[in-house]
């Protein structure tokens, strides 16, 4: 029963989901976890400028220690803590809705398979799937299996849907790079064409002048003749 799991055992069950948690607080893990624990930094980041570690790197380290045996229960409240923190307006959602259902929502054993999803879908409407499916997990919101299964599911198909659009914006936004060194490319190119055709067009402004000239003395030569 999540109710009483233990921040180690949410942390197994959110460990697709992971980098995204890290992305959310990756100021407090750098701040307030790393700087103040250099042994776990050496160890598990082999860095000591903890400042330049991308999101990636961190969710990855984060992955590695729990995996090769660091503290999960207290890396996982210390997830849990910060993230709330930077979430309470799903605490106040949650909270508002299970208070409908019980005035002391602490004594819900768990929840009704309708209320369960009426409660989910709403959720996910005003907050994603995977905000909403992170905030229950860590909170131990008393859904029934079948609810956190269907949660999971939805919660893994926006984060994948994410994913898709990060890379999508990224080639777009690569795209409109070129675009714009290739027009500045452009740009300058007119504009040494520009100048060469404007060179070329004195040259031969001055050369016809020349042949004038030349064409008018022969003219006066001719006709003293």
């Amino acid at each position: 029963m999540l109710k009483d799991s233990t921040y180690k055992e949410k942390l197994a069950i959110l460990k697709e989901i992971i980098p995204t948690i890290v992305d959310d607080i990756k100021k407090d893990l750098k701040n307030d976890h790393l700087k103040k624990d250099w042994s776990f930094t050496k160890t598990h980041f082999n860095t000591k400028n903890v400042n330049k570690l991308t999101s990636e790197e961190l969710a990855n380290g984060y992955i590695n220690a729990i995996d090769n045996g660091a503290d999960a229960e207290a890396i996982g409240e210390f997830f849990a803590n910060r993230w709330l923190l930077k979430n309470t307006d799903l605490y106040y959602f949650f909270e508002q809705r299970l208070e409908q259902v019980a005035s002391d929502f602490n004594e819900i054993e768990v929840l009704e398979d309708s209320t369960a999803k009426s409660l989910m879908e709403d959720s996910i409407s005003k907050f994603g799937a995977v905000k909403s499916y992170i905030f229950s997990v860590f909170n131990s919101v008393v859904f029934p299996e079948s609810t956190y299964a269907d949660f999971k599911a939805l919660a893994t198909k926006e984060k994948e849907s994410a994913a898709k659009n990060k890379v999508a914006q990224e080639e777009a936004s690569d795209w409109k790079t070129k675009e714009k060194s290739y027009q500045q490319q452009m740009a300058r190119m007119e504009e040494k064409y520009e100048k060469k055709l404007l060179g070329m067009q004195k040259k031969y402004d001055k050369d016809v002048e020349m042949l004038k000239k030349q064409v008018a003395n022969l003219q006066r030569k001719l006709g003293n003749i």
